[in-house]
């Protein structure tokens, strides 16, 4: 019993992966990664990416997601775009599950259109966490 439980874990994070190259390669993005509440990266492509990001992005979004409910009233926050003087773009998008929520954070290059793709992430990685 025990072995499947693994299983079904190696499985969600090997699809996780999957779904990260998969808007990678669609968007254009330089990297991308699935992170924790506690900014613990999850899944990341490439799969040697700096884990900082998350890390980063986590606190970041906790930090907005606050002031944007307690300060302006506004509801819950889905995503924070930082825009570099390069017209980079380093975007996160909160993906609630439960009582809890993962981030998923990407690199985008300038001029690169990013909400299709990392919508169409927010799906899919729903589905796997939903079962």
């Amino acid at each position: 019993m025990i072995d499947k439980k693994y299983q079904a874990v190696g499985d969600a994070l090997l699809l996780f992966v999957d779904i990260l190259k998969e808007m990678n390669t669609k968007g254009g993005f330089v990297r991308s990664v699935l992170a924790t509440s506690e900014g613990l990266p999850i899944a990341a492509a490439p799969e040697n990416s700096d884990s900082d990001l998350a890390g980063a992005m986590v606190v970041l979004l906790q930090q907005v997601s606050a002031d944007t409910q307690d300060q302006l009233g506004m509801a819950p926050v889905d995503e924070v775009t930082i825009r570099t003087e390069d017209n980079d773009h380093l975007v996160c998008r909160t993906i609630v599950s439960g009582d809890d929520w993962l981030s998923l954070c990407a690199l985008v290059p300038a001029n690169r259109a990013y909400r299709r793709a990392t919508n169409k992430a927010v799906r899919r990685i729903r589905e796997v966490i939903e079962g």
